[in-house]
């Protein structure tokens, strides 16, 4: 799983994967699906009645959990991106990221250093004004 030739990303789930481990795309993909949706379904950790309170792991999860999801964001527009204009899902796949990009930003979510990859694409499909450098201290 890669983000070009720059951009390794590991995977490691505390349980099978201990020690952070390089595999295929496809499986970090798989693994990472099963893994947010074992954290999503965990009533510990995203509570379902309101008498019940967020743990104080909440936004950090959260954050490592969109992190992983931005990865997946960097793989498919570094690497498959032909394959998605040959379809033409191009201005989907865009307005997917779009939205992504702007939440992330908005509540501080994704760490600048993994925003790297995409930061040319970023700056011509997220702002109105490409010429306008990307600022990823974005807060509106």
């Amino acid at each position: 799983m890669s983000g070009g030739q720059k951009f390794e990303y590991l995977w490691a789930d505390g349980a099978k994967y201990k020690k952070p481990t390089a595999l295929p795309a496809t499986q970090y993909i798989s693994l990472l699906m099963d893994w947010i949706e074992t954290q999503i379904n965990d009533e510990h950790v995203f509570p379902v009645t309101v008498d019940v309170p967020f743990p104080k792991s909440f936004i950090p999860l959260c954050k490592k959990i969109l992190t992983r999801l931005f990865r997946v964001f960097v793989h498919v527009y570094i690497h498959h991106f032909d394959r998605i204009v040959a379809i033409g899902a191009e201005a989907h796949v865009n307005t997917c990221y779009k939205h992504f990009y702007y939440f992330i930003m908005e509540f501080d979510l994704v760490p600048q250093k993994e925003l790297e990859p995409l930061k040319d694409m970023t700056t011509k499909i997220c702002y109105d004004n490409p010429e306008t450098p990307i600022n990823f201290d974005y807060k509106k």
